[in-house]
């Protein structure tokens, strides 16, 4: 322990001073080895009296409301809170790392804060600085002229791929990005776009499977004067038009009918387009990114895309990780998001760190869009400012409670899993019940049952409030 402490003292508390983030770091019993300035700030603690100290002192000071450091030591994975210090008044996002030895020992545990109101101002600023950018665009049918860039990356997987699409977007050649639904994957074709060399030419964003086959080739070609019954008297551009010089977004591409994929590949390989109704080509020159959820591969193998087109729109390739997958992306997207759907619907709303817990330990099956729309909702639904547990919709609640049971098992006894599971689901039912009669019919209990495991898990209400004494759960 002191040798630890040396060390890092060694190394100059100068150097974690200049970060402009909190830095606080304990070895893998929760003793405090080191903290700076932007730590002792925020809770007003001297830090050359916490050297040393378990991290119980702090909570048992009021210093903190809750140890994220504990939670990464007892399951030795990532974890993220909003935390409001009350000597400070202000409200952070501290995560917490565990740091293991070459034997896959923990060693250190390392815990991050950020000031969660500067984030969320700084967001604010951001959305009202792109939407007033965007708000001049014109859209011509279903071509997206949007030209915003922005993309949340704090997991290092993000960042990988984002540095990936970044050397990609240098060059002219055809990009496919592949990731489940929800994943951001229109996103990461506007961020190739906007750093590359035609970031000043049109993006168009084609959904290639809203397109009706027997408009496919006006939508794509455009068509001249007269070409047919009902067309437009003085013609129309079409969507390879509108993007030669930029960059074409074929979004759904696994979608495209297998004709049209023929017509798709002719023009991709030839770089010309002939008009409906006309007899002359006109050169095209366009970036192409493609976009699907689907395995292209095993599409190709069974017959239902097209080999050529495969591996012309193949060049480079990009996956992104879906949300489960890259989790420390989850607390910067809420603050987004929270300030995005506060400032649309002039709310104030804060989400507490339970939820936060929660989300991070959520699986995400519909990824970003589904964190986005979860947000929105409980911005709208909510008649609380602050947003807890007790606000989450039943069907996020059970699948959560799934994750979380398999997350942990092969790490403590199924025993535990099932009493946790109950204790959650008690916790739950009891929170949304005036009544402990009305909770126990909602769980197909019998009153005495739930007065029982009440007690077991150390769960009593007094008035509208929710309390919980040591609950005698078994701990492997």
């Amino acid at each position: 322990m002191e040798k630890d402490i040396l060390t890092i003292q060694d190394m100059g508390y100068k150097i974690i001073d200049a970060l402009d983030v909190g830095v606080f770091v304990t070895d893998k019993n929760c003793n405090i080895v080191a903290v700076n300035e932007f730590f002792q700030n925020i809770t007003t603690a001297e830090r050359k009296e916490l050297t040393g100290l378990p991290v119980q002192y702090l909570l048992d000071q009021g210093y903190i409301p809750e140890s994220v450091c504990q939670k990464v030591a007892k399951d030795h994975m990532p974890t993220t809170s909003i935390l409001r210090y009350k000597n400070s008044d202000r409200e952070v996002i501290v995560t917490g790392n565990p740091v293991f030895d070459d034997n896959g020992e923990l060693k250190y545990i390392v815990c991050t804060l950020r000031d969660w109101n500067l984030l969320t101002t700084l967001y604010k600023e951001h959305h009202n600085k792109v939407h007033s950018e965007q708000s001049g665009a014109q859209a011509h049918n279903i071509a997206d002229l949007l030209r915003n860039d922005e993309y949340i990356a704090k997991d290092v997987k993000t960042k990988k791929m984002l540095q990936l699409a970044k050397r990609i977007a240098k060059g002219d050649a055809a990009v496919l990005i592949l990731g489940e639904s929800g994943v951001g994957k229109d996103m990461l074709a506007k961020f190739i776009h906007r750093h590359g060399s035609r970031e000043k030419e049109n993006f168009v964003h084609v959904n290639c499977g809203a397109i009706p086959e027997t408009l496919f080739e006006a939508e794509f070609f455009g068509y001249s004067p007269g070409a047919f019954t009902g067309a437009n008297k003085t013609g129309k551009l079409g969507l390879l038009e509108i993007a030669d010089k930029g960059t074409l977004f074929l979004d759904e591409i696994a979608e495209l009918p297998l004709f049209m994929q023929a017509k798709l590949l002719k023009v991709l390989q030839a770089r010309t387009i002939t008009r409906v109704g006309d007899t002359r080509e006109k050169n095209v020159d366009v970036k192409i990114i493609a976009a699907t959820n689907k395995d292209l591969k095993m599409l190709v193998e069974t017959g239902q895309f097209r080999e050529d087109l495969y591996y012309r729109l193949n060049v480079f390739q990009v996956n992104i990780p879906s949300l489960r997958q890259r989790k420390d992306d989850i607390p910067p997207l809420i603050s987004h998001f929270l300030a995005k759907f506060n400032g649309k619907y002039n709310q104030n709303k804060r989400i507490t760190s339970v939820v936060v817990d929660a989300f991070m330990h959520y699986s995400w099956p519909g990824n970003v869009r589904e964190l986005m729309h979860t947000i929105e909702r409980l911005v709208v639904l909510s008649s609380e400012d602050s947003i807890d547990i007790s606000h989450l919709p039943e069907n996020f609640s059970e699948n959560l409670l799934v994750t979380e049971a398999v997350r942990m098992s092969g790490t403590v006894s199924l025993k535990n899993i099932i009493e946790r599971v109950e204790k959650a689901v008690i916790l739950n039912a009891i929170t949304k019940t005036d009544r402990l009669q009305d909770t126990a019919s909602q769980l197909g209990l019998d009153l005495s049952t739930l007065t029982r495991k009440k007690q077991k898990y150390g769960i009593f209400k007094k008035g509208a409030a929710l309390h919980l004494v040591d609950a005698k759960v078994h701990n492997d």
